[in-house]
């Protein structure tokens, strides 16, 4: 079975370099200036860099700002390669966490309060070397995570299907000051040949809160929502900078220059992508929230000169830094801001870069907050937080029911490998100390006495592209009679759930029929 698509255009490596870290050599990382992290204090992540064919705007918007759509418009829509962070539950690198829809291209955000250290084991499922770069953290050597001579840490170009752990300090240093918010967010990202591999997707962040205003789960306690935005030009020209000055300057067969310094800037401003967290034309999903939710949102810009950033909200104000109330906050390229809003006026909102031409382009999402019902009872939203416990998980029930005639039914998602063949998998339901063991045809569908599996996205040639499983699954008869009672009676239940090599759990919570 593939360990990563198939299908995803793996960009071209960049010239050969020799990694720091093999296969040959296993992962000689996992230590911090001498010594290994304490476990009590250690938050554990298990992250790989994999290809994936990105569409920056899967639902090409109509036009939110007045104007019509330019002619980039249509080939955002284009599906490119692109390199991304993808987080998994443990150390076999075979069950994949559920994505947060609006984190969109950002990989995993890693998380903890001050006085805590990250472990993070990567793995290099692509091509050419790369690493993991944090902002803000304390590390050694080692766990920098960023090539460049003469003598490049253990962690600073890990090759292809190798893996390294890095370990992170949260020290004092790397948390907000007393009169700063009660978190902040700092990036990560790769930094073996240059900013190419931020282009490429590979970034995330880092969120450290001050542990005298965290919840245990190290989430603000002053917050009930997070959200993310990363402003950044992508550039799909394909040149990089040597082949920029090659256009510029030289053409190998004669020595006389190609194009115009003008003609190479056009060709890379037809092939850039004003993105926010990937996303261009109102694409990006999940900006909702609930009316009086204290939403702290953290802004992030990368790139070059071109990359100054104004980000906007419509309809609501924001405190930037706890110091000032603005409905506007500049970005720098590796600017990192942190912004809090009351969600107080409901409706769907507008939120956007207000440089005029990055906005035309594409550079703008919406947000929606919900309003409170007749009982003041708020709608879910989705997760609220990043990185928590409750966050990281590989599979999700949205309904789970016991029938008038005693049968369970559940409905919900597990996460698996792009391409996935539902027809020569093997899906087993472990509830209780029972177990049932379901072989789909090309439908999705398998039935047996003791139950019933229905795959709901698999397409006509039993493949399911996505890298979510979307089921329903029934069980019945006399072998599940005492697991039913017994979720009756305790209303929540462990569910295990093994699609393939991945092995998925979760709890149910047992829902009313309606």
């Amino acid at each position: 079975m593939p360990l990563w698509s198939q299908d995803a255009a793996d960009p071209k490596p960049p010239p050969q370099l020799q990694p720091t870290v093999t296969v040959q050599t296993g992962d000689t990382g996992g230590m911090t200036f001498g010594r290994k992290p304490d476990p009590k204090t250690t938050r554990h992540y298990y992250i790989a860099a994999e290809p994936e064919l990105w569409d920056y705007a899967p639902v090409v918007s109509e036009p939110m700002c007045g104007t019509p759509l330019p002619p980039s418009a249509a080939s955002n829509h284009e599906r490119v390669g692109k390199l991304r962070y993808v987080q998994y539950t443990d150390a076999t690198f075979t069950a994949k966490m559920l994505p947060t829809p609006r984190l969109g291209i950002l990989g995993p955000v890693l998380r903890g309060v001050v006085g805590e250290t990250l472990a993070v084991t990567f793995l290099n499922r692509t091509t050419q070397p790369l690493s993991m770069h944090p902002h803000g953290v304390r590390y050694d050597k080692d766990s920098e995570g960023a090539y460049f001579p003469p003598n490049p840490g253990k962690g600073a170009a890990v090759g292809p299907a190798a893996t390294f752990t890095y370990v992170w300090q949260l020290d004092e240093s790397s948390g907000p000051l007393p009169n700063e918010l009660s978190s902040k967010a700092w990036l990560y990202h790769s930094h073996v040949t240059g900013e190419g591999e931020v282009n490429l997707g590979l970034v995330g962040s880092i969120i450290v809160t001050d542990p005298k205003r965290a919840r245990p789960d190290g989430t603000p306690n002053d917050v009930d929502r997070e959200m993310e935005m990363l402003y950044l030009i992508f550039d799909e020209s394909g040149l990089d900078a040597e082949a920029r000055e090659a256009y510029e300057y030289v053409n190998t067969a004669s020595g006389i220059p190609t194009k115009t310094w003008a003609e190479t800037m056009e060709f890379i401003e037809i092939h850039s992508r004003f993105a926010i967290n990937g996303y261009t034309f109102g694409n990006l999903p999940g900006l909702e929230m609930n009316e009086g939710e204290r939403v702290r949102w953290y802004l992030f810009a990368l790139g070059s000169e071109q990359d100054f950033h104004t980000a906007h909200w419509h309809g609501m104000k924001v405190i930037e830094e706890g110091r000032r109330r603005t409905d506007v906050i500049e970005l720098l390229p590796a600017s990192m801001k942190v912004a809090d809003m009351k969600a107080d006026n409901p409706g769907t909102w507008l939120t956007h870069c207000h440089v005029a031409e990055h906005m035309l382009e594409g550079m703008f999402a919406r947000y929606t907050v919900h309003p409170k019902g007749a009982e003041g009872v708020s709608r879910d939203s989705g997760v609220a937080f990043f990185g928590t416990p409750h966050a990281a998980q590989s599979l999700t029930l949205r309904r789970a029911e016991i029938t008038p005639d005693n049968h369970l039914e559940l409905a919900g998602s597990v996460t698996v490998f792009e391409a996935f063949s539902v027809f020569n998998q093997t899906i087993t339901v472990e509830l209780g100390g029972r177990s049932i063991s379901f072989k789909p045809d090309r439908s999705g569908l398998a039935t047996t006495p003791a139950g019933t599996l229905r795959i709901r996205n698999t397409n006509r040639y039993g493949i399911i592209f996505g890298g979510l499983l979307e089921f329903e699954i029934t069980l019945k008869g006399a072998d599940w009679q005492s697991q039913i009672t017994k979720l009756q009676q305790a209303k929540t239940l462990p569910v295990k759930i093994q699609a393939g090599e991945a092995k998925h759990m979760t709890t149910i919570v047992l829902s009313k029929r309606s």
